[in-house]
């Protein structure tokens, strides 16, 4: 019996995952910080609320995350100037070299994953994974 299509891709995101994470205290990163670490090089000077909505979390875990990271020294929260009570993000050097050694970390589990396929079948699943994702959540990949 075939296997379904949201098993298939249940199964692949899991092992995926796994291979990602497999080397990820190495780089002295725990899950949801790299992609918070991202969002915060990307926008300099954002806020909290702006990570959770950008990935769908709730403010108390990113405040997790964003405590962790800064014990870490991998950012800096700087009081805005405009409101004394909300905090801006800043990326330090060393968050920014474990990001930087994080996606290629991450490259590099893309080319195991790819192996095999052509130019044109990696542009064809890019295009059906964003197409997908359009579907469900009405969004732009």
């Amino acid at each position: 019996m075939k296997m379904p299509l949201y098993l298939s891709l249940f199964k692949t995101f899991h092992a995926q995952r796994k291979k990602n994470r497999e080397n990820m205290k190495s780089f002295q990163l725990a899950p949801g910080q790299p992609k918070v670490l991202r969002f915060i090089r990307d926008h300099p000077y954002c806020k909290l609320k702006e990570i959770a909505l950008e990935y769908d979390l709730e403010n108390a875990t990113v405040s997790r995350i964003l405590d962790n990271l800064e014990a870490k020294e991998m950012i800096l929260r700087q009081t805005n100037p405009q409101n004394k009570r909300a905090y801006q993000l800043l990326l330090t050097e060393k968050g920014l070299e474990a990001l930087k050694k994080w996606e290629q970390h991450c490259l590099d589990v893309e080319a195991i994953s790819l192996q095999g396929f052509s130019a044109e079948e990696k542009e064809q699943f890019q295009s059906y994974l964003a197409r997908m994702y359009h579907n469900l959540t009405e969004k732009d990949l």
